[in-house]
Formats: C-alpha cells, sequence, structure tokens
C-alpha cells in the first residue's frame, strides 16, 4: 500500500506518524507492504535528520486538546513540543481602553489527586508558528522517513478502470520528473491545495471553492524580554500577566485586534511574540510595504491603545512582512478517487480564530482512526471473498476495490464527522470582530465591547 502525502506541514506530517503506527498491525496479516512518499515544494529532508530551521514567522497557541493529541501520536513528540513553548493558563481579553472584558482558563480544573496519565491537567501552549512543523519533521526523521522536494502541480483521480484493477491517483511534478501512481493521496497543501484543484477541477480556481480573502490583514514579530534579576536599565521585563499569571493577552479595539503572548520558556532570556490584525478592504501586498511603513501603520492603529505592552512591542516592529487573511468556503466533500483533503486543504480558517493548527490534528487523528477501521473490515471481508476466485487477476481486481473503498468510507465519513466543527470556528470567530462591521463612532466602539463580554464570558451567545 503506497500513500502520497503532498506537503509537509502540520497536517501532512502528524498523519504520516499516525498511519506509520496504527497500519502496519493490520497489514502484517497480508502480503501487502506499507510504503509512504511526502513531498514538500520547499524543503528536502533525508531521512534521520531534522531541518536545523529557526523561528519564523507569527505565534501559534495550541489548546490543551492539541496537547493531548501530540501525545496520542507519539510521546517523543509530546515531550519535545512542549519544552520549546510557553504554557498558558488563561487567556486575558482586553479592550483598547484598557478594560478586562474576559479571563478566560485555558483548560478544565482537575484535582492532582485523582488525575490519571489520561487526565494529566494540560494548557494551551504557545509557540512561534514553525515549531509545531520542526518538531515534526524532527520525530519523522528519527523514523528514517525522508521528506522529498518535489512540486506536485497535479494529481489524476483515481477511480476508473485499468487492466489489473482499479485506476489509481497519481501526481505530476512541475520538473517533468515521471508521475508517481499510489493508493492514496493525502493533500496537506494548504490553502491553495493542488489537490483541492484535482478534486474540484476547475470549480476549485473559480468562486465557489477557490480561497476568500476574509477581510483582515495581519503582521507579527517577536521581541526578546529579560527575566534575570541583573536586568540592563534599556531593556524589557517580562511582564506580570505572563511572567506570573501565565496567560496570553488579545486586545479588541475599532482598529483591530493586538496580542501578545510568551513563546519559549521563562528563562533569563524570554521570547514574547505579538500580532496585529485589522479590517482591510483591499488585499495586503508584502511586496508594497518596508519595516518603517509598517511600524507607522501599527502606531496609527493602535498608538493610543492603553496596554504600555502593546506599546513596547511596536516601537521594537522591525518587520517587514504583512499577509492578507485567506479562508476557505464551504466545501460539499473533502475528497474522492482516492484522495482526500486535509487541515488548511479542506477549511482554511482565520488566523485570528487561532485553530488552525488544532484543526488540523483533529483531521489528523479522525482521518487515520477511520483509515484504520474502515481497511480493517474490508480486509477481514477480503479473506473471505478471495476464496471464491481461482484466477490471480480477479483476485488482484478485488483486493483493489476493497482498498479503494476503505479509503472511500473514510474519507465520506472524516467530512460527515468534522465539517459542522470546522464551519461553527469560522462563524465564532467572525462573531468576535463584530461580523467584520466597521467601527466609526464612540457609541459603537462602547456597544462592540459590550458584546465581546457576552461572547467571551457566556460563548453560546457567539455561536
Amino acid at each position: 500500500m503506497r500513500i502520497i502525502i503532498v506537503g509537509a506541514g502540520v497536517s501532512g506530517l502528524s498523519t504520516y506518524l499516525l498511519l506509520e503506527k496504527l497500519l502496519p498491525p493490520i497489514l502484517g496479516k497480508t502480503t501487502r507492504k506499507l510504503e509512504f512518499l511526502i513531498y514538500d515544494s520547499h524543503i528536502s529532508i533525508p531521512a534521520g535528520a531534522g531541518s536545523g530551521a529557526g523561528p519564523i514567522g507569527n505565534t501559534s497557541i495550541l489548546p490543551p486538546t492539541s496537547i493531548k493529541i501530540l501525545q496520542q501520536i507519539d510521546p517523543e513528540l509530546y515531550t519535545l513540543f512542549k519544552s520549546q513553548g510557553f504554557e498558558n493558563h488563561a487567556f486575558t481579553i482586553r479592550s483598547a481602553r484598557g478594560y478586562t472584558l474576559a479571563k478566560l482558563p485555558t483548560t478544565t480544573t482537575t484535582t492532582a489527586t485523582t488525575a490519571t496519565v489520561d487526565q494529566k491537567e494540560e494548557y494551551a501552549i504557545s509557540c512561534p508558528h514553525a515549531v509545531l512543523k520542526e518538531c515534526l519533521r524532527e520525530i519523522v526523521g528519527r523514523r528514517e522517513q525522508p521528506i522529498l522536494h518535489g512540486k506536485v502541480i497535479d494529481v489524476e483521480l483515481g477511480g476508473g478502470k485499468s487492466p489489473d484493477g482499479n485506476q489509481k491517483p497519481r501526481v505530476k511534478f512541475s520538473d517533468g520528473r515521471p508521475s508517481v501512481e499510489a493508493d492514496l493521496v493525502i493533500g496537506a497543501d494548504g490553502v491553495h491545495s493542488v489537490v483541492k484543484r484535482a478534486v474540484f477541477g476547475q470549480e476549485a480556481d473559480e468562486k465557489h471553492y477557490a480561497p476568500e480573502f476574509e477581510g483582515f490583514g495581519g503582521v507579527g514579530s517577536f521581541i526578546k524580554m529579560d527575566n534575570s534579576k541583573e536586568k540592563k536599565k534599556d531593556e524589557e521585563s517580562v511582564p506580570d500577566i505572563i511572567a506570573k499569571q501565565k496567560s496570553a493577552v488579545v486586545t479588541f479595539g475599532p482598529t483591530g485586534s493586538f496580542g501578545y503572548a510568551a513563546v519559549s520558556p521563562l528563562s533569563a532570556c524570554t521570547t514574547l511574540g505579538w500580532w496585529s490584525n485589522w479590517p482591510s478592504e483591499e488585499i495586503p501586498s508584502p511586496e508594497s510595504t518596508d519595516a518603517a511603513q509598517v511600524q507607522k501603520q501599527l502606531e496609527q492603529r493602535h498608538g493610543t491603545w492603553k496596554d504600555p505592552i502593546i506599546q513596547k512591542c511596536i516601537s521594537a516592529s522591525n518587520t517587514s512582512s504583512v499577509y492578507p487573511l485567506w479562508t476557505t468556503p464551504k466545501l460539499p466533500h473533502w475528497g474522492k478517487g482516492g484522495c482526500v483533503l486535509l487541515g488548511d486543504a479542506a477549511h482554511t480558517l482565520q488566523a485570528t480564530s487561532g485553530q488552525g493548527a488544532a484543526q488540523a490534528l483533529e483531521d489528523s487523528v479522525t482521518f487515520s482512526l477511520l483509515l484504520t477501521h474502515y481497511l480493517s473490515e474490508s480486509l477481514q471481508e477480503e479473506e473471505t471473498s478471495l476464496d471464491d476466485f481461482d484466477d490471480d487477476d480477479d483476485q488482484r481486481s478485488t483486493s483493489s476495490h476493497a482498498l479503494a473503498q476503505s479509503i472511500d468510507s473514510a474519507t465520506k465519513a472524516l467530512y460527515e464527522l468534522r465539517h459542522e466543527r470546522v464551519a461553527n470556528i469560522k462563524t465564532q470567530t467572525r462573531n468576535l470582530y463584530f461580523g467584520r462591521r466597521k467601527i466609526t463612532t464612540l457609541w459603537w466602539e462602547y456597544t462592540y465591547y459590550c458584546f465581546l463580554f457576552l461572547v467571551t464570558n457566556f460563548p453560546r451567545i457567539g455561536k
């Protein structure tokens, strides 16, 4: 059984680790061998090697449910990731005028005397966006699984008939190398997914299923803060809300939002990640800005906001990277013809939701368990049915059909179990931004703060 994974990000690599663990016990009962081919258009990592990349990009905050998923995927992954991030016990929601609107715990309460290993209390972990991917690549490297450089430009769907049974999906590359056939192609290639384009055809590039600009721009970076007793005069201290209260902070105002959180364990020198999102009618272009212009725009949007940490982040800003926030419209399904879409390829959420990596992990676990279940059932049925065929060609055709049917069933079940959840997250995130309304008067601003108080303290209102 050959599985091709397009995209070496969170959903692609976590799915590899899960299937690499779950499938061998099932396939070991047959003559099938399990082979994975992981392709990424940006990197090539040989087996047994880590990528060695440093923290690049913005900040991610992984919720407690995702931390538990990491432990299920691989205990080494869980330990490695937790050692590189910061444990947040709460989210503090503030207004631009300095009012605290809500303080939300990041985990449910479990007493230490009754907690078991499975019930161990977990908290949200914040880290640079690249850290989770780097941890996954490190663990994949330890499994002696190479990540191959290859830009996939098209996928031929399976499902038709070939001389030796059911036609399998096949991926094509930009450099003209021979196409590669697989039993399953996993599209984990992001919002502008090539696999999604193959699944939906021309409609994937048109208004029906093409990525949508969410009407927001984003920018973010990191600053160093001194947490030592011998702090120099010109160095900033880690704020108490992080050092003592262990909270991430998100502030909302009439011109957007601004958030910050520690992205490394508290030590003598701690890194603080910050991010800003703002409503924009036009799609922001990274090429049209420089660091000074970005800093000026930050001052215009947030210069009067009361939180002094926000002002320190702005004054230290040296990034020139701005980015548009894209989402994926609701799709009627997440795969066919031996191809399945996971993570951003299936349901890109707003960056402001903070749920992109979390939902990618949930996709990976759900699909891996479903595929294992249906494949186990089909193999049991296959053992019975093959006894009725004397011809090798008939046996091979039946075997291929059973495998394709298992993949199709798992793909359909994934959509049924997951699509409403991600749709609800998208709706709730839009509600936090007042349905993307423009706030132009003081009356609307305070109405917005009242609305935020209600939807954060009484979540059912925001659904």
